[in-house]
């Protein structure tokens, strides 16, 4: 194992391997990956519980980590809350606004499993109708919403960039119509964040999700979730247990307020130390220069996919696109193609249905390849890539 420094951010490598799928898991830096050992090592006590020397540290540097992530969104502090996965931010999030039973919710086929099979559950549990935008309506998502909403449509539940083809949305603008129309709009930026610029202090959509091990480079098992300011008041979490609760009697209980009523539980601080060093590397790096260091990566990697056979990239005209790009072939399974792939020049691509079932039926595929992007990919390993399955595919009869 061997590190190797992007835009001055050191990361851990095997020897010469080419590591293509950020969307499923980021490459977590050096440094952040040593503040979690250092967490566990100097601190370690539990957040809130005690009044002992390792308690009262552990609480405080959760607060710390807390106000760098908000820091970098330009949000208060008292927004943001820690989770351990997303799933578990959406669900949360859809139970906690206590809507009436009947309601619409509007998604899209693009999604992914883990914002789609919450909702789909939370419809189950709730008797609510679930509604979906499909391919053509992104090419002007703010109309083709609009034109579903009616007075039953309570919720608009979108990703910022989507995991399966890769279309890039102007969540602003979703989120001026949600207001306009009072209704709740829920952003997932999971794959969008780290790659370009978050500023929520004006322009916020009701409630933000992500994890913290895509984009933002974070370990695995983080995730987190900002409330606008009049969302963090009038929700009540569905999860509710340890460090959340301040005080119990026999029939009700009373939750602490601001971000700590979100966070059940024993939270794993090391962990989110790292993701907040992490989101802080990158910002210090700069997003505008990371999103135009991977614009042209894309741009160098979409070229020089049109000159290879016997495949078709996954893409719509007139959708903006972000660092993630899936093609197929039909004379070569995508997992085979991975796996040759690795086996040739060690270059790793995400294979299969991408936990996007929907969006594979509506094109009719079974599996595609993935790849996707950060700063830590340079033009060098896309001329590799793009050369390595130029051959592949030439051996094809």
């Amino acid at each position: 194992m061997t590190t190797s420094s992007r835009f001055g951010i050191d990361f851990y490598f095997t020897e010469d391997e080419i590591y293509l799928d950020s969307a499923t898991a980021g490459k977590v830096p050096v440094k952040s990956i040593k503040l979690v050992e250092e967490f566990y090592r100097d601190h370690g006590g539990g957040i809130g519980r005690g009044t002992h020397r390792k308690a009262l540290q552990a609480s405080r540097f959760i607060e710390s980590q807390r106000e760098i992530i908000a820091k970098i969104f330009s949000i208060d502090n008292a927004q943001l809350s820690f989770l351990p996965s997303r799933e578990i931010a959406v669900l949360n999030s859809l139970f906690s606004l206590n809507l009436p039973k009947n309601q619409k919710i509007i998604t899209s086929v693009l999604e992914d499993h883990s914002l789609l099979a919450p909702t789909i559950r939370y419809c189950e549990i709730n008797k609510s109708e679930l509604n979906y935008l499909n391919i053509s309506d992104e090419e002007n998502i703010a109309e083709a919403i609009l034109k579903q909403v009616d007075s039953t449509t309570k919720t608009v539940i979108l990703s910022a960039l989507t995991l399966g083809m890769g279309a890039k949305r102007n969540w602003e603008s979703i989120s001026r119509i949600c207001k306009e129309n009072e209704i709740t709009f829920i952003l997932d930026v999971s794959y969008a964040v780290g790659h370009e610029t978050f500023i929520f202090k004006d322009n916020i959509a009701d409630i933000i999700i992500s994890s913290g091990y895509n984009g933002a480079l974070g370990p695995q098992g983080t995730a987190f979730q900002i409330l606008s300011k009049e969302m963090l008041d009038k929700t009540m979490p569905l999860l509710v247990g340890g460090g959340s609760v301040i005080s119990l009697e026999k029939q009700k209980f009373k939750l602490a307020s601001g971000s700590g009523k979100f966070e059940p539980g024993a939270l794993n601080a090391g962990a989110f130390a790292g993701l907040a060093n992490s989101l802080q590397l990158l910002s210090d790096v700069g997003f505008e220069n990371i999103k135009k260091h991977e614009t042209k990566l894309r741009e160098l990697l979409t070229k020089d996919l049109k000159d290879i056979t016997n495949i078709e990239v996954i893409q719509q005209e007139n959708i903006a696109q972000g660092p993630i790009l899936s093609f197929m072939s039909k004379l070569v399974d995508a997992h085979d193609i991975a796996i040759i792939l690795e086996d040739l020049s060690k270059i790793m691509v995400r294979s299969g249905a991408l936990c996007s079932h929907l969006f594979m039926d509506e094109i009719q595929q079974d599996s595609l390849v993935q790849v996707s992007t950060h700063l830590y990919n340079t033009k060098e390993e896309i001329k590799i890539f793009t050369e390595t399955l130029g051959s592949i595919m030439n051996e094809i009869k």
